[in-house]
């Protein structure tokens, strides 16, 4: 960068921020934290609170004492203005919860209680696999804590304590996934070793019986049904935008249901 087009950049500096009535020479140490704070990185991130906590943190090294009031009074305005934003977002949230309520009551009242009523989901011809049918279920449970902690950490450090409802809604979506595993999710993340597990196992499911097959298709049209029937009852929009655990087609979603049934913890791993 040529002098004139650091100049140029300091000016910029100076004019947003006018307020402050900034020096050359601050400007330009303002514009050396601005292009530190926006380096890319693919892994590291600031959070909102962080990156002003950053800011200000080098601001008190820029600005006087009559600047940095000045800034501070802005900067407290901007979060006040924040955390209300947060707080109206969080209200629209109410809403989920319910919808996720009666999602989760349904898996395990109706849905799962209907499927292993048939008896060769109940998994016992594969006693001789028990040890690698175990072994999976302990990483699930592993891959369970897991999901739950970011769950928490990212919660707590993009929103704080001003969005209660999208945390309790974070938490009911976990805990759909403890009541009828995600077997998709989980397979995609999990290391090479459990893979190997996985694709042992899945292939015992290669050649389900047709009545098993029909039979899953059945209960999960149902299960479609129902999830329909909710998304509208709890959006005016009727759009498209929820999720059903388990929904698709073709061969390999029959596999990956018969997996997730598998995965099933009737102490749904301890939630």
């Amino acid at each position: 960068m040529t002098p004139e087009e650091l100049q140029w950049q300091i000016n910029l500096v100076r004019d947003r921020y006018q307020y402050l009535n900034l020096t050359n020479e601050q400007a330009g140490e303002v514009y050396k934290y601005e292009e530190d704070k926006s380096t890319y990185s693919d892994k590291h991130y600031f959070s909102v609170w962080e990156e002003w906590d950053y800011e200000l943190t080098t601001f008190r090294e820029i600005l006087n004492n009559e600047q940095l009031n000045n800034y501070e009074s802005s900067l407290n305005e901007n979060i006040r203005q924040y955390e209300q934003s947060l707080i109206a977002q969080d209200k629209e949230k109410v809403t989920q919860i319910g919808y996720h309520e009666e999602l989760v009551s349904f898996y395990e009242t109706k849905f799962l209680p209907g499927i292993f009523r048939n008896p060769y989901l109940n998994f016992g011809w594969l006693l001789k696999d028990k040890a690698k049918v175990e072994y999976l279920r302990a990483e699930y449970k592993r891959f369970l804590n897991d999901v739950k902690k970011e769950i928490l950490t990212s919660h707590f450090r993009q929103y704080r304590t001003f969005m209660p409802n999208e945390l309790k809604t974070s938490l009911l979506r976990h805990k759909l996934q403890c009541v009828f595993p995600d077997y998709s999710w989980f397979k995609h993340t999990c290391d090479e070793p459990t893979k190997v597990v996985t694709e042992y196992l899945e292939k015992k499911f290669q050649y389900l019986p047709d009545e098993t097959k029909h039979f899953l298709t059945r209960k999960f049209q149902d299960l479609n049904q129902f999830v329909d029937e909710l998304y509208k009852r709890y959006h005016s929009d009727n759009g498209g935008g929820y999720v059903v655990y388990g929904q698709s087609t073709g061969e390999e979603e029959t596999l990956h249901r018969a997996m997730a049934l598998l995965l099933h913890d009737k102490d749904r791993y301890g939630y």
